[in-house]
């Protein structure tokens, strides 16, 4: 669709007006909010991260494409609201180290719209403050992220200080993130790895159905 395609290039190039434009518009015309985050504003920025890897973007093209993204964001998060009880509690975090927080606030925001609970610990979150969330609130699901390399084995703490708590098999693991993939998450003990926010909300469903079945 042209207006997400709109939003999507907005995002590249970190032309924050249009994207706040283009976002109004998006609602105006009450294409899919869900899809236009996806395909817009976490398509956009993926791009980015592809661009700041290949040293072809720099730190200062990330901040723009981030404050670009997030006016957007602010825009469409009163429309993924969901009244009612929740499936589920959901512990959210980035990992120690990581300060990128725009991909997991998406996974966020999208899971609340699904009717889940969360506990949103923010970015650069220790690995005692997982546990802690994870004990003070009798959380089903656990979500890492971290779009850094660097960073990847503050996941694997994370799991090991599950374990030692005597509570890894109580909760259901997901991370996610760039440098992440389902080979890495079998590595350290994850129960699965997941690319996109739709991805996240389909695989949490999915595994309350099989409780329930």
């Amino acid at each position: 669709m042209a207006l997400i395609e709109k939003l999507n290039e907005s995002i590249i190039v970190g032309d924050g007006q249009t994207a706040v434009n283009t976002a109004k518009e998006i609602i105006n015309n009450n294409i899919d909010i869900k899809d236009a985050i996806l395909n817009g504003l976490s398509a956009g920025m993926k791009i980015v991260s592809e661009k700041y890897e290949k040293h072809k973007y720099f730190l200062t093209e990330i901040i723009i494409a981030a404050d670009a993204l997030n006016s957007a964001f602010e825009l469409f998060k009163p429309h993924l609201s969901k009244q009612g009880k929740y499936k589920a509690k959901v512990v959210i975090g980035v990992v120690k180290g990581d300060i990128h927080e725009i991909g997991k606030n998406i996974v966020a925001q999208f899971l609340k719209a699904a009717g889940y609970y969360i506990i949103d610990l923010g970015r650069n979150a220790p690995p005692e403050k997982f546990i802690e969330a994870v004990k003070n609130n009798n959380a089903e699901f656990l979500a890492m992220s971290t779009l850094m390399s660097p960073t990847l084995e503050q996941m694997k703490i994370v799991i090991e200080k599950l374990k030692k708590e005597g509570i890894r098999d109580k909760i259901k693991v997901i991370i996610g993130g760039a440098p992440t993939d389902e080979k890495f998450a079998k590595d350290i003990g994850a129960d699965y790895c997941c690319k996109d926010a739709n991805e996240v909300v389909s695989l949490l469903d999915s595994i309350l159905d099989k409780f329930k079945s």
